[in-house]
């Protein structure tokens, strides 16, 4: 399973990066030819069962390897050492980073398989070492963000890359929460999101050119990651709000509360900053009398959904996702946001009736908001020739 989405996704974002790269110059056409001829030449794609059954055969495995060797290094005693976990973690993960190398330059399913199974280990070992030792919490939380961010630019591979920037992520939120910093997280999960779905072949420009592809795979996983995060966080907070969590003491005794008109209006001003450079693709400025209306639908959406912030975030999603022509981001923001209206229309705060007239009333001013701006503006409006490699991010 894992190396089936590993050749499927990887392999066609190589390609395509290689060659709109090409378009814009950023590497040579020679280079260009010469890596998809090999790649073309390497590539022996294997039967869907095979790789499904690698994909079963390295998670089983990690599982495995996992328990064999915690039982060995309870015996040994090595179990309560915070640094030789530590160390035998690092081990185990560069083990698996040698071997996912080698077994992208063979396209080897075996290879990639246990290579996951011991990197996964020798991650599992760091984050029990981490959380379990004695550092405090704020620090070994923050020292797991950092060998995240290490494993998603060191290992070459498309899924772990994903798995450590989710987990990275992960941790930077729960950061914010627990410096009370709660209202930037959606915000800055927003503005992550878009800029590397938005902006990742003009940031690739200032990357030198032997570590351009190994970038934009970075960052295409960053995306990737960001975009779930920011849906999963959603979640959380309109959980929250129900729950009454963030009327709580902080560390020093004094009271805590959750702004939301804050949180919102960074989530808004991130939603706009995409809105942006997409209108930017169609020779429309955020000024004209088209983006005034998409930024007002903008605003007025946000201000709505204030106390149901999955509504702007997932709408940001299906945004990026349909401008980007990315069919597995589109799926997943428009399967968040039915879940996300479920989850307000059946909440007994209010009568069902009310909330009916409000679903409706905002359905058909976006229909009508989208009639008019295809009818009146983009009709007749192409992409920026320059601007089109970002579509196919």
């Amino acid at each position: 399973m894992n190396n089936e989405m590993n050749n499927n996704i990887n392999h066609n974002e190589q390609n395509r990066d290689l060659l709109l790269l090409q378009q814009q110059g950023l590497i040579d056409a020679q280079n260009v030819s010469d890596k998809l001829l090999n790649s073309a030449a390497s590539e022996a794609p294997s039967p869907w069962f095979t790789s499904l059954l690698f994909g079963m055969s390295g998670i089983l495995a990690s599982l495995f390897f996992i328990g064999f060797l915690t039982l060995l290094l309870d015996n040994t005693g090595l179990l309560d050492s915070t640094l030789a976990v530590f160390i035998i973690g690092g081990i185990l993960s560069g083990i698996g980073g040698f071997l996912f190398y080698n077994a992208r330059s063979r396209h080897s399913p075996f290879w990639n398989s246990l290579a996951f199974a011991i990197t996964l280990a020798g991650q599992g070992y760091i984050a029990y070492a981490l959380l379990a030792s004695e550092i405090a919490e704020p620090l070994n939380i923050g020292l797991l963000l950092l060998v995240q961010l290490l494993m998603t630019v060191v290992i070459a591979n498309f899924i772990y890359r994903l798995l450590s920037a989710t987990l990275a992520l992960s941790c930077l939120f729960y950061l914010l929460n627990y410096y009370h910093l709660s209202e930037v997280s959606l915000g800055l999960l927003a503005l992550i999101t878009s800029v590397t779905h938005l902006q990742r072949y003009r940031l690739a420009a200032f990357i030198p050119t032997k570590w351009r592809m190994d970038a934009l795979e970075i960052t295409n996983a960053i995306g990737y990651a960001s975009a779930y995060v920011l849906l999963s966080v959603s979640v959380y907070f309109i959980a929250a709000e129900y729950g009454n969590s963030f009327d709580s003491l902080d560390s020093y005794g004094e009271a805590f509360s959750y702004n939301y008109y804050l949180a919102q209006g960074l989530l808004t001003l991130a939603s706009l900053y995409a809105a942006y450079f997409i209108l930017k693709r169609y020779h429309i400025k955020l000024l004209s009398a088209a983006g005034l209306l998409i930024s007002a639908a903008i605003v007025l959406l946000g201000i709505m959904s204030i106390y149901v912030s999955g509504l702007l975030a997932t709408s940001l999603i299906i945004i990026i996702a349909t401008a980007n022509s990315q069919r597995v981001l589109l799926g997943l923001g428009i399967i968040a946001l039915v879940g996300y209206i479920f989850w307000y229309y059946y909440q007994l705060d209010t009568s069902l009736l009310v909330k009916s007239a409000s679903m409706l009333v905002i359905g058909i001013a976006l229909l009508l908001l989208h009639w008019v701006l295809i009818k009146g503006y983009f009709a007749n409006i192409k992409p920026n020739a320059n601007d089109n490699q970002e579509r196919l991010s």
